[in-house]
């Protein structure tokens, strides 16, 4: 089987360890995998695809050709929508940060803007007034969604989640800052997966057929509640802690691919 690790330039220059070792992963699974970038496809259809960015055009081709892709247009398009997150989340009767469009926003102020499409948290900030909210959202470049400071201001938890599965959580806090991204400056150390977290993660999962992504909980006092969801998800926090969890991917991804006779006595290993 031949498939491709999608990226774009920009993105593989900063992750070129992830595509690298991913690479590697699955080329000793006896999977041959190419790092490509996302416009130099042109006609080839992959037997599967990685996909490390969200390109809803590239993904209603693949699903017309019937390519398996790591994550699914369902996954990419709902989690990388921040809008489209908490719809269905709420609608499910999950937990759920509460949010507005800014379009019909009502909050108290202070309050959060992020953009819906944003990811690492460089899109997100705390106004205090009107005039800050309506400057932030008019330079946005993106539409936006409103939501009230809840939680615990600069803590967070994100729990990895494969094939449907939390594998590890990440604790993650900073004092300078009321996002706690790790991308951001914040720190991080490893969180035990609870069953209190392990049965919230997998209220979120059975909605949709995750492969790989991060669910970004927040702290309350009556318990968790999801702040949004990644679909292309950084794992830098994992490797700090020597978790090597992009070969539990590459594992994932070769059961996923592989007629299940091949697995026969084969264990797995998360």
């Amino acid at each position: 089987m031949k498939g491709v690790i999608i990226y774009n330039k920009a993105s593989l220059a900063i992750n070129g360890f992830f595509a690298n070792k991913l690479k590697s992963e699955l080329a000793a699974l006896d999977l041959e995998a190419e790092i490509v970038d996302e416009n130099d496809l042109f006609g080839f259809v992959p037997d599967f695809a990685v996909m490390r960015v969200y390109n809803e055009a590239l993904n209603a081709r693949f699903d017309a050709h019937g390519v398996r892709t790591f994550n699914n247009s369902r996954v990419a398009a709902v989690c990388n929508d921040k809008w489209k997150t908490y719809l269905l989340l709420s609608k499910a009767g999950i937990p759920v940060a509460p949010t507005q469009t800014a379009e019909k926003c009502d909050l108290p102020f202070p309050r959060v803007v992020k953009a819906r499409h944003g990811h690492g948290g460089s899109q997100v900030f705390s106004v205090d007034d009107e005039r800050e909210f309506e400057r932030v959202v008019e330079n946005m470049g993106d539409t936006s969604i409103c939501q009230p400071h809840i939680g615990k201001k600069g803590r967070d938890l994100r729990v990895y989640v494969i094939g449907g599965k939390p594998i590890v959580a990440m604790l993650r806090s900073s004092d300078v800052d009321f996002r706690s991204n790790f991308s951001l400056g914040g720190r991080s150390s490893r969180y035990t997966l609870t069953e209190e977290v392990t049965e919230f993660v997998g209220r979120i999962t059975r909605l949709m057929d995750f492969d790989f992504a991060g669910i970004d909980l927040f702290f309350t006092d009556d318990g968790f509640i999801c702040n949004e969801i990644e679909d292309v998800v950084g794992c830098r926090m994992a490797y700090k802690e020597g978790i090597d969890i992009i070969k539990d991917f590459a594992w994932h991804i070769f059961y996923s691919l592989k007629p299940a006779k091949t697995l026969d006595n084969i264990e797995p290993i998360y």
